[in-house]
């Protein structure tokens, strides 16, 4: 049973958007701890990319022909975005910010953030939920959030 005084976070995250919100139960308090927001969420893939590819000549003939990006630029920066994510959740942990997190993340999202988490940041995970509520405004986000771990206030 978790402590009704205890500090407990919640992550609400995407691949570009994360906030960090704190909540109590005794007295009850729901206020936004941090807000981040990658970079590169709106920019095309032309413009995350180098200008020119590499070129690659075959051993066998005398043609050359234009290199592939090994993976899809956005992904590359979501990879980055959520990774830094973790590591400052993880920079939390190790000065004590917080005894409680509940994460609530888009798939994706969550399955990246297991893997970036270090075991003393997963082992304050203490609720998982697959839901995408990133982009809304506080004032709607708190009753959502509120229902979606089964907190009254």
């Amino acid at each position: 049973m978790l402590n009704p005084r205890s500090t407990f976070w919640v992550l609400v995250a995407d691949s570009g958007r994360a906030r960090i919100l704190e909540l109590r139960r005794k007295p009850y308090e729901f206020r936004q701890v941090a807000e981040l927001i990658s970079e590169t969420q709106h920019q095309a893939s032309r413009d995350l990319a180098s200008d020119a590819s590499g070129r690659a000549f075959h051993v066998q003939g005398p043609g050359s022909h234009a290199r592939q990006p090994r993976s899809d630029p956005h992904d590359q920066a979501e990879e980055e975005f959520t990774r830094g994510l973790a590591q400052k959740l993880d920079k939390a942990v190790r000065i004590a910010r917080f005894e409680h997190l509940a994460v609530i993340a888009e798939p994706r999202t969550l399955g990246r953030l297991r893997r970036y988490m270090s075991k003393e940041l997963a082992g304050r995970v203490t609720r998982e939920l697959t839901l995408d509520l990133a982009s809304l405004p506080l004032n709607t986000l708190e009753p959502r959030v509120r229902k979606a771990l089964g907190w009254q206030a």
